[in-house]
């Protein structure tokens, strides 16, 4: 090949590549913003409900300082215990702004659960285990087309929508069995001097929202999280439930029967 030409597929390879990385660079950010969003609104609710000290706004502030992120705005309403945060992150394409909010639950989510002795709820509208453990210890529980998802203990949500885990290997193989991203509700629970997470996976897109669960909210045993639905990588309605040490919905470390009871 000539030196010309040499030159002309390396210019080519410059001006391809830098639109791809600034693409790259963007949707960071846009991810970036996102999560310092929902953490800098968690740490708002955190200090409103007297779960850590401080003042809701500043804590914000801290947080998506941290993360490299910017808050525009910030509005803590200790009478309905409600905050509301808007984040900015620098990008090639435009700053990224992005708004989260967090507070008590609306009326309407349906009726509870059946709470055990022990305080924890079983998840689902129905009792019973399609799949046991796989995943670490992930199960998968019957739900029925639309069955209710109950938080399975008293605790705060901080994760609500799509968890950003992309196509998994299941549904490579099974490219049928692939409905768009997993859409989760993770829920934090402070039981026996223990920190614990768990999650519903699989829901339904807005059933969160629906039941007036958004990030933030402080929850109580068998309260009605979301629907099930068929999001993700699943070939049936239900719902892929973990407990965690972790805020995680992804290979969890805990027996969740030891909480939730048998089927």
């Amino acid at each position: 090949m000539s030196a010309p030409a040499l030159l002309a597929c390396a210019a080519a390879a410059v001006c391809l590549g830098v639109p791809v990385i600034a693409a790259t660079a963007q949707l960071e950010a846009v991810h970036r913003a996102s999560a310092a969003a929902d953490s800098a609104v968690i740490a708002a609710a955190d200090a409103l409900t007297g779960w850590t000290d401080g003042d809701a706004c500043g804590l914000a502030r801290e947080v998506a300082e941290a993360m490299r992120a910017e808050v525009v705005s910030c509005e803590a309403d200790s009478a309905v215990l409600r905050a509301t945060v808007a984040v900015a992150v620098a990008a090639p394409f435009g700053g990224v702004l992005e708004r989260a909010r967090a507070g008590t639950p609306h009326a309407g989510g349906g009726p509870d659960g059946v709470v055990g002795a022990n305080g924890w709820a079983w998840p689902s509208a129905e009792r019973g285990v399609s799949q046991g453990f796989h995943d670490g210890f992930a199960i998968d529980l019957e739900t029925g087309s639309g069955g209710a998802l109950y938080a399975p203990y008293g605790g705060v949500v901080v994760g609500v929508g799509d968890d950003g885990g992309g196509v998994p290997a299941a549904c490579r193989a099974n490219p049928g069995w692939w409905r768009g991203p997993n859409q989760s509700v993770v829920i934090r629970h402070e039981f026996g001097g223990r920190t614990l997470y768990s999650s519903h996976n699989h829901v339904a897109a807005g059933s969160p929202h629906a039941a007036g669960i958004a990030v933030g909210s402080r929850v109580r045993a068998g309260q009605r999280m979301a629907t099930s639905g068929m999001s993700g990588c699943t070939s049936g309605p239900h719902t892929h439930f973990t407990l965690a040490s972790r805020p995680t919905n992804a290979f969890p470390d805990v027996n969740p029967f030891l909480f939730i009871g048998e089927p």
